[in-house]
Formats: structure tokens, C-alpha cells, sequence
């Protein structure tokens, strides 16, 4: 009898270890996919970082400066919300190797698109 009971509360404690474990695992597999879609709706929406912000501030790029660096400098200047998201519009635009040394007007109210346009000395019609 006593053995029977403690071979129940065995198995009870085991399946709720299990739920308990499944649950964890579909918690953490839908913070992923959360996370990975705000990632990818910022990455390809190509919003602005502050598209009320009219602010705009002087950013000089030397001669060489990599596109991480340059991303780097953005984030830590708050003109984008993220240099992985700029890095990543950069590489998708092929703009990684265009960037052209010099002194820009940048602010948040541009899209990472825009400013890869700016710091590559690249006209459209969008931008005229």
C-alpha cells in the first residue's frame, strides 16, 4: 500500500515536471518569434528610429570607416534605434561599400534606407 502511493506521487511529480518543461520551451519559442518578427518588421518597414524628431546633428565619417563603425557611431549619436537593424539595411542595400568619407546632416527622423543614401552620396527621387 505504501509502496503504491509512493509510486503515484512519482508519477504525478514527473508529469508535472514534464508540463512544467513543455511550457518553458513554448514560452521560450514564442519570445523568439516575437522577437525575431519585431526584428524583421523594423529590418524591412524601414522606419525611422524618431519619425517626429526634427533634430538633426553634424556626423563626420573618415576616410575607410566600416559600416559597423559608422552603425557604431549612429547608435551612440541616437540617430538609429539599433546598429545591428543598420547593419543589417546596410548589407540588404547593398550600401557596405559605398560609403563615402565626410561630414552628413543626420537625425532620427530618417530611415536607415535615407541615411545610407546620405552617407553614399546616392541621389533619387525620393530624396530631390
Amino acid at each position: 500500500m505504501v509502496g503504491e502511493k509512493k509510486s503515484i506521487s512519482t508519477a504525478i511529480l514527473w508529469i508535472s515536471l514534464r508540463t512544467l518543461l513543455n511550457v518553458l520551451i513554448l514560452l521560450l519559442l514564442v519570445e523568439g518569434f516575437v522577437t525575431a518578427y519585431h526584428f524583421s518588421y523594423k529590418l524591412f518597414g524601414d522606419y525611422p528610429y524618431s519619425a517626429a524628431s526634427s533634430e538633426t546633428m553634424n556626423v563626420k565619417i573618415e576616410e575607410g570607416t566600416s559600416v559597423m563603425e559608422v552603425a557604431v557611431k549612429l547608435e551612440e549619436l541616437k540617430v538609429v534605434e539599433s546598429r545591428y537593424l543598420f547593419i543589417a539595411r546596410a548589407y540588404i542595400g547593398k550600401y557596405q561599400d559605398k560609403i563615402v568619407a565626410g561630414e552628413y546632416v543626420l537625425g532620427p527622423g530618417l530611415s536607415p534606407d535615407e541615411i545610407c543614401k546620405i552617407i553614399c552620396n546616392i541621389k533619387s527621387e525620393e530624396m530631390q
